[in-house]
């Protein structure tokens, strides 16, 4: 049986790797190498926080900058994890670690896996980020892992408040169209959830007041809101504001191309039956 020394030199990487991980992180070895080596645990006053991904890889060429083809699936599975993924090369001549950070690369990637015909992407490393040995020598990776975290946040729709204690530093905003979609269709999300828990609660006036919020922020996108509302007014006896807001509920249930008939009739037909009583004379 013979093990080649390149395979050495993958395990002689990794432990190098772990071993400076271990100095500011909790490091554990994913068994199914399925594209990452390593789950690790931020450590700060040394309790676990934050979460992060390790691909160790090993080199006797690493000039300048290491160069490597990884599988586009490989590169769609580390861009996929909920938390940041960094590549870490270790360079057997000079016993150095350095590293560079997926998440800052998402876009790039993103654009090189929809535009290259090929099966791999072609990744560079140079030495400007060392992995270092020693306690509190890290700091630029650690702070990387933190940022990377608010950037994966960011990318799902999430913006997130930056810095620790009372006092924080506002989000980010969001860096393209995907993004503000997605910012906007959670804050929609968010916003539903607190409506019906007002609701619930038959804080009716609350719940209105969001609404009102939602039919200035989502005018034609959606029609729960100005169903809600209608719904609303309708029950204080206030027919005509109802009645405007209920046939705009129509008219985006009606205007939604994507809605299956069959299963949009039951929501306009109860629509419908309120505008209809809407129109009746009101008679206190």
């Amino acid at each position: 049986m013979r093990f080649p020394w390149e395979k050495r030199l993958g395990k002689v990487g990794e432990t190098a790797v772990k071993q400076r991980l271990s100095y500011f992180s909790l490091t554990t070895k994913i068994e199914d190498d399925v594209g990452l080596d390593f789950y690790c645990e931020l450590t700060e006053n040394d309790s676990p926080t934050n979460e992060f991904y390790v691909q160790a890889k090993g080199t006797e060429n690493f000039d300048e900058q290491w160069g490597q083809s990884i599988k586009k699936s490989t590169v769609i599975y580390w861009l996929l994890k909920p938390n940041p993924v960094y590549l870490v090369v270790y360079d057997e001549l000079s016993h150095s670690c350095y590293w560079v950070s997926i998440e800052e690369r998402r876009y790039k990637l993103i654009e090189k896996l929809n535009t290259t015909e090929a099966e791999t992407i072609y990744f560079t490393l140079d030495r400007s980020r060392l992995l270092e040995e020693g306690k509190d020598k890290n700091n630029e990776f650690i702070q990387k892992i933190k940022d990377d975290k608010l950037s994966i946040e960011l990318f799902h729709g999430r913006p997130t408040f930056k810095g620790e204690g009372y006092v924080k530093q506002l989000p980010d905003p969001p860096r393209n169209d995907n993004e503000l979609v997605l910012v906007r269709e959670n804050i929609r999300k968010y916003l539903y959830s607190l409506v019906r828990y007002y609701m619930e609660r038959l804080d009716i006036n609350t719940a209105a007041s969001l609404c009102e919020f939602l039919t200035q922020f989502d005018p034609t996108g959606h029609y729960n809101h100005f169903l809600w509302l209608g719904q609303i007014r309708l029950g204080e006896g206030k027919k005509e504001i109802a009645k405007k807001y209920l046939e705009q509920a129509l008219w985006i249930c009606l205007n939604d191309k994507e809605w299956p008939k069959e299963s949009m009739e039951k929501i306009t037909g109860m629509i419908d039956s309120l505008i209809e009583e809407c129109r009746e004379t009101w008679d206190p």
